[in-house]
């Protein structure tokens, strides 16, 4: 059974420190430069230099960025900061 590749992947730093297989998702690679700078363990870091696709970089323009909005007082993400 042949395997269909969607054209465009964006992968983020999960993807990476998971070694995930993107060249078998999709044709086209593409990451922020600072998904890749917040990857701080060494082997990562190493893999990154020998990926068996191109990795491009891209920054999506200011008007494609939609930020969040909590109400005043609030806590994000509440489950995580429970003991």
């Amino acid at each position: 059974m042949a395997t269909t590749l969607v054209e465009h992947v964006v992968a983020d730093a999960g993807a990476f420190l998971r070694k995930a297989p993107l060249q078998e998702i999709g044709r086209n690679i593409y990451t922020l430069k600072d998904v890749v700078e917040e990857i701080r363990d060494k082997p990562t870091r190493r893999s990154l230099a020998f990926l068996p696709y191109q990795l491009h970089f891209k920054e999506p323009h200011p008007e494609h960025i939609r930020h969040g909005e909590r109400a005043s007082g609030s806590q994000p993400f509440p489950n995580l900061l429970k003991g």
